[in-house]
């Protein structure tokens, strides 16, 4: 097991972030994982009712929107990237709706396959502006091989067209084994960096990938190894790095901040803040990740890739809904970074 210094390093150099998102733009970001619609049901408590204890709520309205890889898509072009997607959705409205709304906004849908699977489909009510329920209807097995197939098929050309690809899986079964290993054969081939944003199921399947992005519970539960101390948080991240082969590991840890494992060294990364109590912010994984794809197609370190995932985190975390990152509050708001760099400790490994 790597050792590390007793003697922690500081401080990063942060270059002009802004710069940094000036890259974004046109770059060509492909996008393979798990297409949902998240649909919201707004409603005006009454009364209680008394049939059950349960409140009786008024129909206000109701909306439709991105969630999934759909939203990682749609993060990315706020970014002012060009995506193209690979997924699944079912002979339904709500995969009708999200196949016409993401080609309304630009994004090749070439790659999108209509399946007799259920749309993943959220249904959240919103009840006196608070999450009260959600239920969910959709498929949670791997896909057909020969949906796998048709995906492989559109895979060498797909990769050759882009900056950079992500894999954004999200249990729903449109990510397999074989998809990640031959995604990652092709960006080897082809030079191209391969970000990796898993759940559980996967997890220990993406080896080869450049860079991992999950949080501290999913690494957990994926490798069995318990939580004790940082010491164990650390043994974890070098147990991932050997396992998956990969240049790096981010972990997310809520109001704890974000750790960054890579070859060489560990970085803690201070939280910028956390969400507040009774908040129901959905989709920060997405912005983060979509962040992080823009930043390494364009060629940016990782580290300061991290920090701008963790700033458009932050600007997303106490409101309310499916978000999505705004660059020009993101750019706004990047002086930010250089003082927190200056709270981050870097730990070189023997």
């Amino acid at each position: 097991m790597p050792t590390v210094q007793s003697e922690p390093q500081l401080t990063l150099a942060v270059s002009d972030l802004t710069r940094v998102m000036d890259g974004f733009r046109d770059r060509s970001i492909l996008v393979a994982g798990d297409l949902m619609v998240d649909r919201y049901v707004v409603c005006q408590g009454r009364k209680l009712s008394r049939e059950a204890p349960v409140p009786v709520a008024d129909y206000v309205s109701e909306e439709l929107v991105f969630g999934g890889a759909a939203n990682l898509a749609n993060n990315l072009l706020s970014l002012g990237a060009r995506v193209k997607v690979l997924g699944v959705v079912g002979k339904d409205d709500p995969g009708k709706w999200l196949q016409d709304e993401l080609g309304r906004k630009g994004v090749d849908v070439s790659g999108i396959i209509v399946t007799n699977r259920p749309t993943s489909l959220k249904t959240r009510f919103i009840l006196n502006h608070r999450q009260y329920l959600r239920i969910d209807k959709e498929s949670r097995s791997d896909v057909e091989a020969h949906v796998t197939k048709q995906f492989l098929n559109e895979l060498k050309p797909s990769v050759q067209e882009a900056d950079g690809v992500v894999l954004s899986d999200y249990d729903k079964g449109v990510i397999t084994s074989e998809l990640i290993s031959n995604v990652v054969e092709e960006c080897r081939i082809q030079g191209k960096k391969v970000l990796a944003q898993p759940k559980v199921r996967h997890y220990l399947d993406y080896i080869g990938v450049s860079m991992v992005k999950s949080n501290v519970r999913e690494a957990t539960i994926a490798t069995g190894v318990s939580m004790i101390n940082d010491t164990s948080l650390r043994n974890m991240g070098h147990n991932l790095m050997t396992r998956l082969e990969c240049e790096s590991i981010l972990l997310t840890r809520s109001e704890h901040g974000m750790i960054l494992f890579e070859k060489k060294n560990i970085t803690s990364f201070p939280p910028f803040k956390g969400p507040k109590p009774g908040f129901n912010a959905v989709g920060v994984r997405d912005c983060m990740t979509a962040v992080l794809a823009a930043s390494l197609a364009s060629g940016s370190p990782v580290k300061e890739a991290v920090l701008l995932a963790g700033l458009a985190a932050s600007q997303q975390a106490d409101k309310i809904g499916t978000v999505v990152v705004d660059l020009n509050e993101l750019k706004s708001q990047a002086d930010i970074t250089v003082e927190l760099a200056e709270r981050i400790v870097q730990v070189p490994v023997h």
